[in-house]
């Protein structure tokens, strides 16, 4: 999965559960630092947000890193992926 792909799915995961939905496009990501995490693309949102975003295939895994390490979320993702 290209970074752009993922940016499409983590923009429609996130306007899914967003009250203004509106506001999320891939275009709105494109400032978000991305890097990756075995399978997964993290995504970090610009500023000091508490909140990463792994993406793989049309899965997407949100966590806080004050809770979990990501070694753990990659670890989660996959679990919850299988289901």
């Amino acid at each position: 999965m290209s970074v752009t792909e993922a940016r499409t799915v983590l923009a429609a995961w996130l306007a899914q559960h967003s009250v203004a939905p509106d506001t999320w496009t891939p275009e709105a990501l494109q400032g978000w630092h991305t890097s990756h995490a075995e399978e997964w693309i993290v995504f970090t949102s610009p500023g000091n947000a508490n909140r990463l975003f792994l993406v793989a295939d049309s899965n997407v895994f949100s966590f806080a890193p004050s809770e979990l390490s990501l070694a753990k979320a990659v670890r989660a993702a996959r679990e919850e992926g299988q289901r």
